[in-house]
């Protein structure tokens, strides 16, 4: 099993299944993707579904429809709930902001348009060579789960982004991973360090635009 960040929250996965999470890619994933798993229907997490031109949709029915309107041919997708599991994907709750007043007043005063519709969220968890866990871009996670790979945002909060990170940090502590993979650092306005979370948490931090492999949960770096 092998895994990279491309951008944004978007992570690709090979293995025993072709995965690409959340595409809106700022790096081109490989061709002949099988499965593609959209935790909420922002544009940063969403945008360039349509673009890839293989691979079946995971996504709430309502974030489908977007996709449907996007371009994506309606064979290609497959709405899924909590509870469900495809192949080694296990569909779980998910905790972006989607509906939050908040998130609302934010987006009108830093980015001065109304947000995108971000449909109902979910989180994933592939089963392969690790357990990876993609929660989209929450700050917050409920179920006890304890993956081997934590797929975390990591970003600069325009409202107090000591306490956000903090949160961020307390969460990844729970979930005890032994390997995070940032993401969601890069985007214009809210740009992080990733190297910031070395001395705030012991587990192994998976940096930069290369693979990752995994053999039997362990890390085989080239």
């Amino acid at each position: 099993m092998k895994i990279r960040y491309l951008g944004h929250s978007c992570v690709e996965i090979v293995g025993k299944h072709h995965i690409l999470i959340d595409p809106d890619f700022t790096r081109y994933p490989l061709p002949d993707v099988e499965y593609i798993c959209v935790s909420h229907a922002h544009k940063d997490h969403i945008g360039k579904v349509a673009q890839v031109p293989t691979g079946i949709v995971l996504a709430s029915r309502d974030v489908c429809d977007i996709a449907l309107n996007m371009g994506v041919p309606s064979s290609r997708l497959q709405p899924v709930t909590a509870g469900e599991c495809i192949d080694d994907i296990e569909i779980l709750p998910g905790f972006s902001v989607v509906k939050d007043p908040v998130y609302f007043i934010v987006s009108l005063l830093f980015r001065f348009k109304i947000p995108d519709p971000g449909g109902t969220p979910l989180s994933f968890l592939i089963h392969d060579d690790a357990d990876l866990l993609h929660i989209g871009d929450a700050h917050q996670f409920s179920p006890e789960i304890h993956p081997d790979i934590l797929c975390l945002p990591w970003r600069t909060s325009p409202i107090g982004p000591k306490k956000y990170k903090s949160v961020v940090i307390e969460m990844a502590k729970r979930m005890e991973a032994q390997y995070i993979l940032p993401i969601h650092y890069d985007l214009n306005g809210t740009e992080a360090n990733p190297n910031e979370l070395i001395p705030r948490i012991d587990s192994v931090i998976l940096y930069g635009e290369n693979w990752h492999t995994f053999e039997n949960k362990e890390l085989m770096e080239n």
